[in-house]
């Protein structure tokens, strides 16, 4: 099976795609939002294209319309830009770019740099598909279950996100700012108290009765989950 790649901005007939389809690329070239959401929430969607000329969706949009649509996979974004552009290409990667170019762009740099993402990429998400154990808790990313002493853990789809995101930074101090924004994906700051309730949920679901808590609090700050004592 080929690597697919959604794009948006793109001529049909143009250099760039005639290239990507020459590397036995499966390209889908949408023509809004709601075309490209259509197409995420039934293919599989490996890279990310997206021409800042002729686009009129914002980028850090249609990045979270495709990740919602593809139910957590991974996948990077590659920007082209036109050459006049009087936007920071820094703004672009702290929108979600993993990668920007300025057009007309070389066809096989791009090519060069759409493989190498792919297969950074791929490796990423072998590593997220592996089980993250904490002490005697274990998280299945596959099949989305987790156990704890072997017994089963009912979680509801935000509970194992939210206990995946903890466990997959495990002995860091989350904020609850990066919680809303990675988890919920807030991308503003908003009076809630929502993470709260949520890890509330979680200790009586993972650490009841159990000697060993996994989740605690840093006061002011956020939620960590330790793996020691």
């Amino acid at each position: 099976m080929h690597e697919s790649i959604l794009a948006m901005g793109l001529a049909r007939e143009s250099e760039v795609v005639d290239a990507l389809l020459e590397e036995r690329f499966e390209i889908y070239i949408a023509g809004d939002e709601e075309e490209a959401a259509q197409y995420a929430r039934s293919h599989p969607v490996d890279l990310l294209l997206m021409d800042l000329t002729d686009s009129a969706v914002p980028l850090t949009r249609l990045i979270r319309t495709v990740q919602r649509e593809q139910k957590g996979r991974r996948f990077p974004a590659v920007v082209l830009t036109p050459s006049d552009m009087d936007l920071p290409v820094s703004r672009l990667f702290r929108a979600g770019a993993n990668d920007v170019l300025k057009k007309p762009a070389d066809t096989d740099e791009l090519l060069a740099r759409i493989r190498n993402l792919l297969s950074l990429f791929g490796l990423i998400e072998e590593q997220y598909g592996q089980t993250v154990t904490i002490a005697d808790l274990d998280i299945e990313p596959k099949s989305r279950t987790v156990t704890r002493g072997g017994t089963p853990i009912e979680l509801t789809a935000k509970e194992y996100d939210l206990l995946l995101y903890l466990a997959r930074h495990v002995n860091q101090v989350c904020s609850r700012e990066d919680i809303l924004k990675y988890v919920w994906e807030f991308e503003f700051h908003m009076v809630t108290n929502v993470v709260d309730v949520y890890i509330r949920h979680l200790r009586k679901k993972v650490d009841r009765g159990f000697k060993q808590k996994l989740i605690h609090t840093v006061r002011g700050v956020g939620y960590i989950i330790k793996e020691g004592q």
